[in-house]
């Protein structure tokens, strides 16, 4: 998942309770900057707990992040072979 959060948002734990309730893990994995330095970009890695409440979470994310740009993806996951 990616995030976009205003530069004044404090990122750290700020997502965490929603996580909580959406997700059984999740890691934030990168932060960076756009927008010359006026927004933060987050990606965070995660595993949800019901993926039809998917939009519940969105939904519920872009409350907290001012409505701006938040992007699922798919992660491709393959099982090595013995």
């Amino acid at each position: 998942m990616h995030l976009t959060i205003p530069e004044d948002l404090d990122y750290t734990g700020v997502f965490d309770d929603i996580f909580e309730e959406y997700t059984t893990k999740h890691e934030l994995t990168q932060v960076k900057t756009t927008n010359m330095g006026s927004l933060f970009r987050l990606t965070y890695d995660m595993t949800l707990r019901r993926p039809n409440c998917e939009k519940e979470m969105i939904d519920k994310l872009r409350c907290r992040n001012g409505n701006l740009e938040i992007s699922v993806s798919a992660q491709e996951t393959t099982v090595a072979e013995l």
